[in-house]
């Protein structure tokens, strides 16, 4: 019988759970890569591996892989800057390519970087570094980089890329160009000539079924692209706030998305301490608020930019993990939650999937 699987990174380590495909009672791991930090981890299921971009005060950012569901860890290479002028403060986000062998490292301070080789040597892609719009390119208060990557998995040498005070880039000839995508998004920290230079994107999301379609959260809004970011449009109108750090898709239908809207960027909380969870399944024409299960008062946390995730499974699952170390799960597409995990670390991301009975031993 198929499974369903949860990453879950936490400021002091990596927890994995397991759960047949109704997601009625889960299995956890003891914690992983314990004492790390652990920014992002994901499951590639080409070869089974599960990924952990994790830093360490003494050793600094490490990427470590496991092929036995965390029970033993290896070492991979870890991106660094050819010039020797420059250091990797830490890996945000590992992507699969669209080929065999291939990763992509999304890192601070703001690069780009790729693996030929199952992740044992890495590159710069120059390429996007050395794009004519990086000289507007200004850290923010969470720093400069780039956390979101979007592989086509029909089109390997189509990749949107996306970051902290970088904006949205878009290249179809695997990294070799790129073309910005920020026309329509709103960045109120830049004057009018510059809007479309640098804007500070909290996440984004291409859908695999539909090409061209993508949803992002930034600074200043929630939009939605149908033509692959050449133009934006702000869906955000219909929900109480436009500042928050996620979002999800559900897989089988590009209309759908979720956000969870925060207070301000000052608070940085649900607005008035009520946690709720925002769907849309008209494309961001109307959005539901969804709360059944969530606590509606005193609620004074965060929710990070990867810490809002969904499966394949089907109802969907959709799962997030907070500040306070809380993890949430529905397995009804949101209609209804349930506390998961309490006492974890910080939650810096949540990420699941359907498991094949391949993947399950």
């Amino acid at each position: 019988m198929s499974e369903a699987g949860l990453l879950v990174s936490t400021r002091k380590g990596l927890i994995i759970g397991r759960s047949s495909n109704e997601r009625s009672q889960w299995e956890w791991s003891e914690l992983q890569r314990s004492g790390w930090i652990v920014d992002y981890s994901m499951h590639d299921a080409r070869t089974g591996k599960i990924w952990c971009a994790a830093n360490h005060w003494q050793w600094g950012p490490r990427l470590h892989y496991s092929t036995d569901w965390g029970e033993s860890w290896q070492e991979a290479g870890t991106p660094s800057f050819a010039d020797g002028e420059r250091s990797v403060e830490s890996i945000w986000m590992v992507e699969p390519g669209g080929v065999e062998g291939s990763l992509y490292a999304g890192i601070m301070p703001g690069a780009l970087f790729h693996s030929a080789d199952d992740g044992q040597t890495w590159a710069e892609v120059t390429s996007l570094t050395e794009h004519p719009y990086s000289e507007y390119w200004v850290p923010g208060a969470a720093g400069m980089m780039f956390h979101h990557i979007c592989v086509d998995p029909n089109d390997p040498q189509r990749v949107i890329v996306g970051g902290s005070s970088t904006g949205v880039f878009a290249s179809y000839d695997g990294g070799q160009t790129w073309e910005p995508r920020n026309r329509g998004i709103r960045s109120d920290h830049l004057p009018p000539d510059m809007q479309e230079m640098a804007p500070c994107i909290h996440s984004l999301i291409a859908h695999p079924l539909q090409r061209g379609r993508l949803w992002q959260q930034t600074h200043f809004g929630q939009y939605r692209s149908d033509d692959d970011g050449q133009t934006w449009v702000d869906v955000g109108t219909d929900l109480p706030g436009e500042f928050g750090f996620p979002t999800a898709i559900d897989p089988r239908d590009p209309d759908a998305c979720y956000f969870v809207p925060h207070d301000s960027d000052q608070a940085r909380m649900p607005y008035g301490a009520s946690l709720a969870v925002y769907r849309t399944r008209d494309a961001g024409d109307t959005w539901e608020r969804l709360s059944n299960g969530l606590p509606q008062a005193e609620f004074f946390q965060t929710v990070y930019r990867h810490a809002l995730g969904q499966d394949s499974c089907d109802p969907l699952g959709v799962y997030f993990g907070s500040s306070g170390g809380e993890l949430y799960g529905s397995s009804d597409a949101g209609d209804s939650w349930n506390l998961l995990r309490e006492h974890l670390a910080p939650v810096t991301a949540v990420r699941a999937w359907a498991l094949s009975d391949t993947d399950s031993h």
